[in-house]
């Protein structure tokens, strides 16, 4: 699939829009990975106690947890654009804490800080996408948006972790990158000239509310929190997996690691063509459920080979089952904004929710029982959706 051709076929008057929300897609995610990439790096050196580090982790994921729905029903009402401008504005300033209180404590305070913005940026950005395009075209640009995300989660840490190899440690220059990925949004932001005005009286009548009794769209949630569930269950527990069962570090640690987001860019052309043309439901229940079984067969003692396959499986599912669940959730109704930052709420408690399973189960048992009981925790997510997807084949 050529995404050039995505986005000339997007609503003309709109083009603009979505070119700035990719551009803050890419641009905020990369600021906030490299600093976050950053901070866990160099905790030690720079004296950041265990606690403090955990402090700011959780302070982060809790804030993208409550602020995903609170953003999303506020875009709906205010305006999405000029909410992202504010949102990326505030980000851009955060960094600038450390310069007045040069704190160590300040540096966890700021990856919390940029956790509110990020809660805001993803699910709102997400809802603007929705509206800027027609249903039949969605997955596509959801595919195209999910690869410029994705493309940050790589390049973030690397920058980062360049950045303190640079200067030693954690400071001015590690500061930099989620002042300037937030500033560069910021800026396109700027630069897109359609202005949202807050949705009329009518218009809010019209769209509000959520879609609970629509048959797809709590199985769809479901199957999401069992997805993150599992993703973030890698990105806990696969460096530990990897040195317990093969004894890797160093540079094919750090492959295998970005691997599966390697396979989500490389599969997205492909998933996000057919989120347009093959039913939806079915694709993100295929999807979610093989990174369920890949995840399964990573606790399994497999030779290295299968193991990298297994890591590769799991990035596919990821592309298979994101642009059609996206596209999924925006067709459920007129308040996008609600209904991205309902969807984006569930998929932050799965990262909250999966790494406390998985913790539970590696101290019961071993590392394989974590993401083996996470894996039956995804499938069992999805069998709402199979009992949806039945009964509308019934129906037919």
């Amino acid at each position: 699939m050529n995404f050039r051709k995505a986005l000339s076929e997007s609503i003309e008057t709109k083009q603009g829009t979505v070119m700035a929300v990719l551009a803050t897609a890419f641009f905020s995610t990369f600021g906030v990975g490299a600093y976050t990439f950053s901070l866990s790096l160099s905790a030690d050196s720079i004296g950041l106690s265990a606690s403090w580090l955990g402090l700011a982790f959780s302070g982060y994921f809790l804030a993208r947890l409550v602020l995903a729905p609170l953003a999303g029903c506020s875009a709906d009402y205010f305006g999405p654009i000029p909410l992202l401008r504010w949102a990326c504005g505030i980000g851009t300033a955060v960094p600038c804490l450390y310069h007045f209180f040069p704190m160590v404590e300040s540096l966890g305070l700021i990856q919390i800080c940029l956790g509110f913005c990020a809660g805001i940026v993803k699910p709102v950005s997400m809802s603007l996408l929705g509206q800027c395009t027609r249903q039949k075209e969605r997955g596509r640009l959801f595919a195209l948006y999910n690869t410029c995300l994705y493309s940050a989660f790589i390049i973030g840490p690397i920058v980062g972790g360049a950045g303190i190899g640079f200067q030693g440690k954690l400071g001015f220059v590690s500061l930099i990158w989620p002042a300037l990925g937030m500033g560069l949004s910021f800026v396109a932001l700027l630069m897109n000239s359609s202005e949202d005005a807050p949705a009329s009286k009518e218009k809010q009548k019209e769209t509000e509310g959520l879609p609970w009794r629509k048959a797809g769209f709590l199985p769809l949630l479901l199957a999401v929190l069992g997805r993150t569930a599992g993703a973030s269950v890698v990105i806990t527990f696969l460096p530990r997996l990897i040195s317990e069962h093969f004894g890797l570090s160093g540079y094919l640690a750090g492959f295998l690691f970005a691997l599966p987001n390697l396979a989500i860019i490389l599969a997205m052309p492909a998933t996000g063509r057919w989120a347009d043309s093959r039913d939806r439901a079915g694709l993100t229940f295929l999807g979610m459920g093989f990174c369920a079984a890949c995840l399964f067969g990573l606790g399994q003692p497999v030779p290295l080979w299968i193991f990298c396959l297994l890591v590769a499986g799991m990035g596919f599912g990821s592309a298979l089952s994101l642009p059609a669940s996206m596209s999924l959730a925006a067709d459920m109704g007129g308040a996008k904004g609600r209904v991205m930052g309902v969807f984006l709420g569930v998929s932050n408690l799965g990262f909250v929710l999966g790494p406390g399973i998985a913790g539970f189960a590696a101290e019961a048992g071993g590392m394989a029982d974590a993401f083996e009981l996470t894996a039956l925790f995804g499938g069992l997510c999805l069998l709402p959706t199979l009992i949806s997807m039945s009964k509308r084949l019934y129906a037919d």
